[in-house]
């Protein structure tokens, strides 16, 4: 599938679209503010019983903020939200609210606005991702929410909520064996809120190299990342990321991608992707987003040592 124009947010309706101004203009490119916020994107099935390293971390952050859980991807929102609510609860964040979506409103009205009031904080839980772009993507609820990220706040998603982070997201997946031309691999807009990236989730554990290979190779100035479960990415400023958890981080870049025939009229035929390039990270692990260059934490520290006893 080619490239959306518009990857900033899931299809829209009536009235004002993704990416519009009040005035019902788009704004000039380069325009749109900095994130000051952090994205905690989970590749699914976080501990929640034992450690809780990854859940912690977010308590962390959040510290005396308020939070919201957006339980609008699941088929259980309630019980849903009634386990992260007493998660969250136990490990200390005092203002929690639920933000459960039944229905898509464009309108400045909606009063689950008041939901959002004060918040600083959002969770989206798992479950599927294109109800969670359908229902939110390019209303005034997506605007507030991208609002809370840009002063500061905390935007965490797991499984499902991971992948609606991105400027794109993965659905369907291509069937068992080799991966041919023409297989279902299909795309379309995230809410943006870490852009030129597509998510994966549940990665190894559900064999999805394959598809994130497939994505990067049509969209080769978008940066794959695969997250594995009990695993996540901790975004800063749009431009670093660290990874935590158990499990392992695959940044696959197709900027130096020199061939693939998933363009050709080779419906059919294997694919053949030249050129790419495949980081596997784990804890202790970062990424450059702008330059695209891994760094292990770990190396760094170490180095750092080194040079001071040098001087000292």
């Amino acid at each position: 599938m080619a490239e959306s124009r518009n990857g900033r947010r899931a299809a829209a309706g009536k009235g004002r679209k993704a990416g519009q101004q009040k005035d019902g203009k788009r704004p000039a490119a380069g325009s749109a503010r900095p994130a000051r916020g952090t994205l905690i994107i989970i590749g699914g099935s976080e501990d929640k019983r034992e450690t809780k390293v990854i859940l912690r971390e977010a308590v962390r952050r959040i510290g005396s903020g308020r939070l919201v859980i957006s339980t609008l991807a699941s088929d259980y929102g309630e019980e849903v939200w009634e386990l992260y609510r007493r998660i969250f609860t136990e490990l200390g964040v005092r203002q929690i609210g639920h933000l459960g979506i039944e229905y898509r409103d464009e309108s400045e009205g909606d009063p689950r606005l008041d939901i959002l009031a004060g918040a600083t904080a959002m969770f989206f839980t798992g479950g599927d991702q294109l109800r969670i772009t359908t229902r939110l993507g390019g209303t005034p609820l997506s605007d507030r929410i991208e609002e809370i990220f840009r002063r500061g706040g905390v935007i965490a998603g797991t499984s499902a909520g991971a992948s609606a982070l991105g400027e794109m997201m993965l659905v369907g997946s291509p069937g068992g064996g080799l991966f041919k031309v023409g297989d279902m691999v299909q795309m379309v807009p995230g809410l943006g809120l870490l852009r030129n990236v597509i998510i994966d989730q549940h990665f190894s554990e559900r064999g999805r190299i394959r598809r994130l290979l497939g994505a990067v190779a049509q969209n080769p100035r978008m940066l794959g990342i695969g997250i594995d479960e009990d695993t996540a990415i901790i975004v800063e400023n749009e431009a670093d990321f660290q990874v935590l958890g158990a499990g392992a981080v695959y940044v696959v870049d197709g900027h130096d991608l020199s061939y693939t025939n998933i363009s050709e009229d080779a419906l059919g035929s294997t694919m053949s992707v030249f050129g790419v390039k495949l980081h596997v990270l784990s804890q202790g692990d970062g990424f450059n987003l702008k330059t695209r260059q891994p760094a292990s934490l770990s190396a760094d520290a170490a180095e750092q040592k080194v040079r001071a006893e040098k001087v000292s």
